[in-house]
């Protein structure tokens, strides 16, 4: 039931607050094309050392015609600056999750080649290969941003030790663990809005809260995939019996994994919602006063 609730109420409250910040732009559309502001989205990700490169492709797009031929120009420009190594924090954030993603990969292939998973094994770990390059790619973005790296890690370490905290450590754990009663209200509700409330009053910025929340939900989520994948490693087809998995050595070992994909999406979904949502919610106190306006000049004529 929590699952629900989120799924199914948290997209209608992200909208209702995007229009709540600018309802003109939803009545009276963009104003600029979308290879211009996926450009622009581009440019801002860049590091100050690049900033002159990311101009030049911004006078390049200015002068090209065609809706087709300007999107393809945007998209090859936003995948050159994901792609770029950041500079500083974020660079040693990024690292971080490039190295434990491949080492989640290289197991879930050590145990599909082991095992022998056979096709369908081979499919999913394509599929857990995608998800976990979107979510590289999204973690890049993120990262880049002033501020927001440090936060965003932590959060995702936290939702990660706090799951960990409530199933235990150990693989059998993991694989025994049902979420029931006040457990799943911590897990949906309790640890994604501390998440993102936090992120708003370390930075006293709603918008960074949200971009925290989201960090946290993608690192949290390649975390906890990694610590997941070990633990199936470890325990293999042993501990208790899996009758999703036919009490089969092959069908319970691809069960589990298939559960710590489920996994992997869900829980970040879920973080990412909700930690949203609660960082919009912590905003409203910490608001940022408008600044003063200038004084008007004196006219010269009046003060002669």
């Amino acid at each position: 039931m929590p699952y629900f609730i989120v799924f199914l109420v948290a997209p209608i409250a992200v909208a209702i607050a995007l229009y709540r910040r600018n309802p003109r732009r939803f009545l009276d559309g963009p104003s600029e094309d979308a290879p211009l502001r996926l450009l622009r989205w581009a440019v801002s990700l860049l590091s100050p050392q690049r900033a002159e490169w990311g101009q030049a492709m911004l006078g390049e797009l200015a002068h090209l015609d065609g809706w087709w031929r300007r999107m393809r120009f945007a998209l090859g420009c936003t995948g050159a600056a994901l792609v770029l190594p950041p500079w500083g924090r974020a660079a040693v954030g990024l690292w971080a999750t490039i190295v434990a993603t491949t080492a989640s990969l290289i197991i879930y292939t050590s145990m599909t080649v082991q095992y022998g998973l056979g096709v369908g094994g081979w499919i999913t770990l394509a599929v857990v290969g995608f998800i976990c390059a979107g979510y590289l790619l999204g973690a890049s973005a993120l990262l880049r941003r002033p501020g927001i790296a440090l936060p965003g890690l932590l959060g995702g370490l936290f939702a990660t030790l706090a799951g960990l905290a409530q199933s235990g450590f150990t693989p059998t754990d993991l694989d025994t663990y049902i979420e029931i009663g006040w457990h799943r209200g911590v897990t949906v509700f309790v640890i994604p809005a501390v998440i993102g409330a936090a992120g708003t009053l370390w930075r006293r910025d709603p918008v960074a809260g949200r971009r925290v929340a989201r960090l946290a939900a993608l690192s949290g989520g390649l975390l906890q995939l990694l610590y997941a994948t070990i633990a199936v490693a470890i325990l293999g087809a042993g501990g208790p019996p899996d009758a999703d998995g036919g009490y089969t050595v092959t069908g319970t070992v691809s069960d589990r994994l298939g559960n710590n994909v489920v996994h992997l999406v869900v829980g970040t979904l879920i973080i990412a919602l909700v930690g949203w949502a609660a960082a919009a919610l912590a905003g409203y106190p910490v608001r940022r006063p408008p600044a003063p306006a200038a004084p008007l000049a004196a006219d010269p004529i009046q003060g002669a």
